[in-house]
């Protein structure tokens, strides 16, 4: 019985500690950044706050001067300043952007990070047990074996996650007038601006390749073209 009991323990202990970090991590994000003040993207984020069907959507911007998006467990939406350098210097438009804030929407409704923090947890806890087994029976190379399935399974989750999150996007984007192209050019433009972003084809990659989403964010747009996108909900993180 104890060694069935074992993993769930190590499970809700893993994620009782990771609700503390996220919480403590959420509140010093928060701290370190500033309310969005541009009128121009405020309007945006408004159109895709009543296409999700929601009073307000707070977006804030973290002073990095990398190109990026987040949503963190606490349930905030931030954009870096790298981003909004960009679009002050007209290297994105004003909607590419809403469709990075339109991504991170999608993370938030579908539940992703709660689900994220569970999986991160059986994956420690399935190392700590798995890995133990293995070494046993495989010396040396087990505990090996054991991380690299593990990293395998946890970047599979997290290319499905960036695909759930991308469609969910391109619905805000078609439902609030914005146009899902918007969102595909924005992925499309990464390569140059941010290198590496492409990910070439590699199946250990955390995020899908480029090319990858920018089709299926095409193919879900013509599809809605006619009948018009479902949101799906999740449980909010």
């Amino acid at each position: 019985m104890m060694k069935l009991l074992l993993p769930l323990l190590l499970v809700g202990g893993l994620f009782f500690w990771m609700r503390l970090q996220n919480q403590a991590s959420g509140t010093a994000l928060r701290q370190g950044s500033r309310p969005l003040a541009n009128d121009q993207l405020e309007a945006l984020i408004g159109k895709l706050a009543d296409a999700a069907g929601v009073e307000h959507v707070e977006i804030r911007v973290l002073p990095d001067r990398n190109i990026n998006g987040l949503a963190t467990g606490t349930g905030d939406i931030y954009i870096t300043q790298g981003l909004l350098d960009v679009f002050r210097s007209g290297d994105v438009s004003a909607r590419e952007v809403a469709s990075v804030a339109a991504h991170e929407m999608g993370h938030l409704a579908l539940g992703h990070m709660k689900r994220r923090m569970v999986e991160v947890a059986g994956r420690q806890a399935a190392q700590m047990v798995l890995g133990n087994v293995l070494a046993r029976i495989i010396p040396v190379f087990g505990g090996h074996v054991v991380h690299w399935v593990l990293n395998f399974l946890t970047a599979s989750l997290s290319r499905r996650d960036e695909f759930e999150a991308d469609a969910y996007a391109t619905a805000l984007m078609v439902r609030s007038g914005l146009g899902a192209e918007h969102q595909a050019a924005m992925l499309e433009k990464l390569p140059a601006l941010v290198p590496g972003a492409s990910m070439g084809a590699s199946w250990l990659a955390s995020h899908p390749p480029v090319a990858d989403r920018a089709a299926a964010i095409r193919d879900n747009a013509e599809r809605w073209a006619e009948s018009g996108p479902q949101l799906e909900q999740g449980d909010r993180a």
